[in-house]
């Protein structure tokens, strides 16, 4: 456990919990034991003891605490034998993950680099000749198993911090051998390791340990299967909604349903044909299975979107916004209340704003605003139209674009007429915020004055979002929450209209164009 689990009184590492508050109602109530956390506390790893789905990540509000280990760290007189297997299951995990990156530091240190990828990776690789598409399966497999106990942040990276405390937890390796080995593998320099690294690092010392042979071929079977992996990472991006690093038949459907044409049934044909071990999830290496045999079958090259007919990506997502949240609301509610609640909140505040600016200040006269202070005004109109959110989403919106029917299979309360209204929603707030906006930069006299003004309204813009983030993290309703979620997931169609999707730009520069007349009008004509 790190130092920062223990200074937030979470349970200890090894602690038997109970899974809670989950949307997923497959890992609602599994039992299972406490892996690891990350370095900030914020997410737990959890080895569920029935099945094989391996670690999940969740939030420590999402566990309910069964049974701590002893002090001596043993796992209690009472432990289930159903959570040593489970442990045991983990440790095995973390060893082959471990095995495969297990540096030499003899080789390293006399290469003088990080080179030397592994001893026990090369003895590996050299047991079996046989059957390439396994090995070469195996390896990525293993990659991926190192990947997820390192990212522990589950953002999809791997920082230095971050494979610093995975290398000193599973090996004996310095800081100097930790940092080389960092290097080694971030091919771009960014200084993030992405999944992609970890696998080339693997199938590199993979290629080095067997030497001789088919080179060609095999560096040809390694990228397809690398770009299949990559096909599989953008699915499980996409798909797997909860972030369990698994699909259930409904993520699985949910996904296919938005960018297929596929009915309900080859749908499920198509689950069934890679959930190779019918548990119930599709993981990564099941996907990767489902290639090869694809491929096999075949007698050529297939890509994940000819194993699963999947369209061009013709989808976008939506504004993650409350109006949104309006349009996927069942009309009447509590979601639909609670975004018309947060809207005529919003609004109502703005126009006590608006009331104030106009009784009980005026617009200065033009001779008694400085040259200074004028160029700051000009200088800050297209921040001032920039920074409208709710203008700019609403605009793309109608450029790029276009309600469907498909949508009510998902969300049954999202009418084409409810599109339209939290459109209108969305625009009414942002064309009233410009207007308050743009009327303190005029009265502003002084340049410091203007950028306060400016920035003083920047909390007001954010109540609708705040309203958001509250229903999501699970502080209000579940039902809120729910919708709330689903705005994450859901997309719309593209127009693919050349005309339309100019639209948007144009709408911005009549917005700037009448914001820079009315300070013309302001400045030096009334």
């Amino acid at each position: 456990m790190n130092r920062s689990s223990r200074s937030l009184g979470l349970p200890r590492e090894g602690s038997k919990v109970r899974l809670i508050g989950l949307k997923n109602p497959d890992l609602n109530e599994k039992i299972g034991t406490i892996t690891s956390y990350s370095r900030d506390g914020e997410r737990v790893m959890v080895t569920l003891m029935e099945g094989s789905r391996g670690l999940v990540k969740v939030k420590p509000k999402q566990i309910e605490v069964l049974e701590e280990p002893s002090g001596r760290g043993r796992s209690g007189r009472n432990s289930s034998r159903q959570q040593l297997r489970s442990s045991s299951r983990d440790t095995r995990t973390r060893s082959q993950s471990n095995q495969r990156l297990h540096f030499s530091q003899t080789n390293m240190r006399r290469v003088g680099s990080a080179n030397n990828f592994g001893d026990n990776a090369s003895q590996y690789s050299s047991t079996s000749q046989g059957n390439m598409p396994q090995e070469v399966m195996e390896t990525l497999r293993s990659a991926d198993a190192m990947f997820e106990l390192a990212d522990t942040s589950g953002d999809g990276t791997i920082n230095q911090d971050e494979f610093e405390f995975y290398m000193k937890k599973h090996t004996n390796h310095d800081n100097k051998m930790i940092r080389e080995c960092f290097f080694m593998i971030d091919a771009d320099n960014n200084g993030n390791i992405t999944r992609d690294e970890v696998r080339n690092a693997f199938l590199t010392k993979r290629r080095e340990a067997k030497g001789g042979g088919d080179l060609d071929n095999n560096k040809k079977l390694e990228e397809e299967l690398l770009e299949v992996s990559r096909d599989a990472d953008a699915l499980f991006e996409k798909a797997d909604y909860d972030g369990s690093g698994e699909l259930d038949v409904g993520e699985f459907q949910l996904y296919m349903k938005r960018n297929t044409s596929h009915s309900d049934a080859v749908i499920h044909q198509l689950f069934d044909s890679m959930d190779v071990d019918k548990d119930g999830f599709i993981t990564r290496e099941e996907v990767r299975n489902a290639y090869v045999a694809i491929k096999k079958a075949s007698g050529g090259k297939k890509s994940l979107m000819d194993l699963l007919g999947l369209e061009d990506d013709d989808m976008e997502d939506i504004e993650d916004d409350v109006y949104n949240m309006f349009f996927l609301s069942d009309i009447g509610s509590s979601s639909f209340w609670f975004a018309i609640l947060v809207f005529l909140l919003k609004l109502g505040l703005i126009i006590i704003i608006a009331i104030d600016l106009y009784t009980n200040h005026t617009f200065p006269d033009s001779s008694d605003v400085v040259f200074l202070v004028k160029t700051t005004q000009f200088l800050l109109l297209p921040v001032n139209v920039a920074v409208q959110e709710e203008l700019i989403a609403t605009f793309f919106i109608y450029a790029n674009l276009k309600w469907s029917k498909q949508i009510l299979e998902l969300n049954p309360g999202a009418s084409k007429g409810k599109f339209h209204l939290s459109n209108l929603m969305r625009f009414v707030d942002g064309i009233f915020f410009l207007f308050i906006n743009t009327t303190l930069l005029l009265q502003a006299t002084q340049i410091l004055g203007a950028f306060l003004n400016f920035a003083a309204l920047g909390f007001l813009s954010e109540i609708d979002n705040v309203a958001l983030r509250l229903a999501r993290d699970g502080y209000l309703t579940e039902s809120l929450e729910r919708v709330a979620g689903d705005v994450l997931l859901m997309k719309l169609p593209k127009n693919h209209n050349d005309t339309m999707q100019v639209m948007d730009s144009v709408m911005i520069a009549i917005l700037f164009f009448a914001t820079l007349v009315w300070w013309i009008l302001m400045m030096f004509v009334l």
